[in-house]
C-alpha cells in the first residue's frame, strides 16, 4: 500500500466566485490544474489551486442542479456550511487501499457516495467514511488519469518556493493540516496502524487548547487533536460539530511580516503564540487556518 504526494484538500463554500477570488487576490495562487469544473456524478462545482507545496480545492455544490442536496457534498454543506471538508492523496493502487481498510472495518465509497464491497481496480478514486476516519479521506491513482499531466507540481521548472522568496506572505509551505478527534489514542491507531502512516511526534499546545500527535502521510503532515479545555477554536469545533477535519496550518519565514500581511487583507487574528498564529474563520471564508514558523520533529 502506498500513500503518496498529497493531492489536495477541500474548502466548501457557498459562493465559489467569491472563494476563488479570494486566493487569487490574498494569496496569488497558480491555476490552470482544474478551472470550474463541473463533476455531474458529485453535482458539485469546483477548482484546484496551488499554494506552495499545496493544492486547494474550492468547492461548492452545484445548486442550479435538481438533487444536489441528496448527495454526499451537499449533505455536508446543509449541515456543516463552509468548512474544511477532506483531504486527499495520490496512491499507486487505490485497490490496496480499499483492501487494507476493509480489513480493518472501514467503510469505503466511490464517485457519487456509493459503498463498493468489491476491491476497486488501481485507477479508481475511492473515498473513506469520516465516522471511520475520523475525517474523510481519499485516494486517488495520477497515472492514466485525466489529471496526469496537469498537475503543475510535477512539471519541468515548478517552484514551491516562490510564495517564500516573492510573496508577501512569506510562505514556505504546508505544515500540516488538523483532524479534531475525541479519542487520540484510536485516532494513532486508524492513520498509523491501519492506514500505514508514520508517528512522529507527540505534544500539547496552549495555543490551540489541544493534545496532538503529528503522522506523516506520504508527503503531508496530519495533526490528530484532541481538546482538552474549553473556551478554544477546537473545543467549540468539537461541542458543535464532531470529529472532523478542522484546519490548514502553513509555514511561514515569519511570524510578525505574516500577521501584518494577513491583517492588511482584513483577516483577523484569533490567538497567538510565539510561533503560531490562529486567525479567524470568519475573516477567512469559514474555515481555520493557522500560520506557524515551527517544523514537525521528524518532518521533512
Amino acid at each position: 500500500m502506498t500513500i503518496g504526494k498529497l493531492f489536495h484538500v477541500i474548502h466548501m463554500t457557498g459562493d465559489l466566485a467569491a472563494l476563488e477570488s479570494w486566493y487569487d487576490r490574498v494569496f496569488s495562487v497558480r491555476r490552470g490544474f482544474l478551472d470550474h469544473n463541473y463533476m455531474p456524478g458529485e453535482k458539485r462545482d469546483a477548482s484546484l489551486v496551488v499554494l506552495g507545496d499545496c493544492v486547494i480545492e474550492p468547492l461548492a455544490p452545484a445548486f442550479r442542479v435538481e438533487g444536489w442536496e441528496s448527495m454526499p457534498l451537499g449533505r455536508f454543506y446543509r449541515r456543516f456550511g463552509r468548512h474544511w471538508h477532506s483531504i486527499a492523496w495520490y496512491t499507486d493502487d487505490a485497490g490496496d487501499i480499499w483492501q487494507r481498510c476493509t480489513d480493518h472495518g472501514i467503510r469505503v465509497f466511490v464517485e457519487g457516495g456509493v459503498r463498493t464491497a468489491e476491491r476497486p481496480p488501481p485507477q479508481s478514486a475511492i473515498m473513506t467514511h469520516p465516522k471511520d476516519t475520523i475525517a474523510q479521506l481519499e485516494f486517488f491513482r495520477r497515472e492514466g488519469s485525466p489529471l496526469e499531466d496537469k498537475d503543475p507540481r510535477f512539471q519541468p521548472g515548478w517552484d514551491p518556493a516562490w510564495w517564500a522568496e516573492n510573496h508577501p506572505l512569506g510562505l514556505v509551505g504546508l505544515a500540516y493540516t488538523t483532524v479534531l478527534t475525541r479519542d487520540l489514542d484510536r485516532a494513532v491507531y486508524v492513520y498509523v496502524d491501519v492506514l500505514g502512516g508514520v508517528l512522529l511526534h507527540e505534544s500539547s499546545s496552549s495555543v490551540t487548547g489541544t493534545r496532538n500527535a503529528y503522522v506523516l502521510m506520504g508527503d503531508a503532515v496530519v495533526e490528530l487533536a484532541a481538546p482538552i479545555r474549553d473556551g478554544t477554536l477546537a473545543a467549540s469545533e468539537m461541542a458543535a460539530n464532531g470529529e472532523i477535519h478542522h484546519a490548514v496550518a502553513f509555514r511561514v519565514n515569519d511570524l510578525d511580516t505574516a500577521a501584518k500581511y494577513l491583517s492588511s487583507n482584513g483577516i483577523e487574528p484569533l490567538a497567538r503564540d510565539e510561533t503560531t498564529l490562529l486567525t479567524r474563520p470568519e475573516t477567512t471564508h469559514g474555515v481555520p487556518f493557522r500560520w506557524t514558523t515551527s517544523g514537525i520533529p521528524g518532518a521533512s
